[in-house]
């Protein structure tokens, strides 16, 4: 019977060799086929899009076969003659302000709070859905303005605030307020509620003239803003979570000084990241794939993931930060968290924000003007 056996196989093998019988190899699985996702991120101030690449890699375990390529790109692209759209845009505010043109309205509830939720809709459509934001917070130098003033900042605190110390090197200014072009910092300055007396008090004209507070402090760069508050050059600085988390390093590296924070009483936040599928999709799964990377961010792990990249969730269901681990990013997120938060609408921005600007050159040239209604901003 051996034997029998040994001469079949022979002879199997012999014909096969000359093409008269053919082996068939069982397959292990089916290979996956190939799909590519293009993500383009347009924004100017998450500072990294770490978080983004993060939940890309889980994506990418959870769909077999789908490479997600995330890539920065400008604005003007999007609208380019001849250019390849991407599949996913995420946005800031600003970035586009005719959506119909190139999103696809969005289908379905996403658990994102409405009160931010409301940024992407334009004509009673969803085109953009908010995944991450920042906030605002006064950083305050100690030794200049004491903890107890933390309830009002009043022009007599900063005007002694900008007065030389005994043994110390005094204060040039009080108060530094950065502005970059895409985010309205001179405006989330004017809804620190309580910062300054009444708001934005009828002395801000005064304190410019007394040379308390410098010629561009609504006007200069983050960086130089930044700069000038490490350097004890102005006593207190209107801070995005960056600038904190930045100050928080250098205090925990030994180089920095004991400084405390204020929160705003009226909050407002210009720091959205907003998610849009670009309409047009060539097949149903490519769209199906497109609102599952949408679903992923959203989701409740990489919601909470958002603390470790110094971002704030926009879900109203996930614990966000520890208070015993990041004390001031939990007020933050407090303050955020509320449904009197304001937000600009995504596709209104460009044309507010510069009406929020002028408004505050207004208010530094008469004492204060009103920038904010209970409906939201102002065009």
């Amino acid at each position: 019977m051996a034997a029998a056996a040994l001469i079949l196989t022979a002879l199997v093998v012999w014909l096969n060799a000359r093409g008269v019988v053919r082996l068939q190899r069982p397959e292990v699985a089916p290979k996956p086929q190939r799909q590519v996702l293009r993500v383009w991120v347009i924004e100017g101030w998450i500072g990294s899009t770490a978080w983004l690449e993060k939940q890309g890699a889980v994506f990418e375990r959870a769909h077999p076969g789908v490479n997600l390529r995330i890539r920065r790109a400008q604005a003007e692209e999007l609208m380019s003659p001849g250019a390849v759209p991407p599949d996913v845009v995420l946005f800031a505010p600003g970035v586009m302000d005719a959506p119909d043109t190139l999103l696809a309205p969005l289908a379905g509830a996403l658990p994102v709070r409405d009160e931010l939720a409301v940024a992407g809709r334009w004509r009673g459509q969803q085109y953009g859905v908010p995944v991450a934001m920042g906030g605002y917070a006064m950083l305050v130098n100690s030794a200049r303005i004491a903890p107890s003033e933390r309830g009002i900042l009043l022009e007599e605190t900063l005007r002694a605030a900008a007065k030389p110390q005994k043994g110390k090197q005094p204060a040039q200014y009080a108060l530094a307020c950065a502005a970059d072009g895409a985010l309205a910092y001179p405006t989330a300055l004017l809804a620190v509620g309580g910062a300054l007396s009444g708001g934005w008090p009828q002395g801000m004209l005064a304190l410019k003239q007394d040379g308390v507070l410098p010629k561009d402090f609504v006007a200069c760069t983050p960086d130089k803003a930044y700069s000038d508050f490490v350097s004890g050059q102005v006593s207190a600085l209107l801070a995005t979570q960056r600038e904190i988390r930045k100050f928080h390093a250098l205090v925990g590296a030994g180089k920095g000084f004991d400084a405390w924070t204020q929160v705003a009483s009226q909050p407002m936040t210009d720091q959205l990241l907003l998610c849009g599928i670009v309409g047009g999709q060539a097949d149903d799964a490519r769209e199906t794939l497109c609102a599952a990377w949408l679903t992923q961010l959203t989701g409740a792990d990489a919601q909470q993931a958002l603390t470790g990249y110094g971002l704030f969730p926009v879900r109203g269901d996930v614990a966000g930060y520890d208070p015993g681990e990041a004390t001031t990013l939990y007020r933050m997120q407090q303050v955020l968290a509320g449904p009197e938060l304001l937000v600009p609408n995504a596709f209104d921005w460009a044309a507010q924000r510069e009406s929020l600007a002028a408004r505050t050159a207004l208010a530094l040239m008469h004492g204060g003007v009103a920038v904010v209604t209970e409906q939201g901003f102002v065009p």
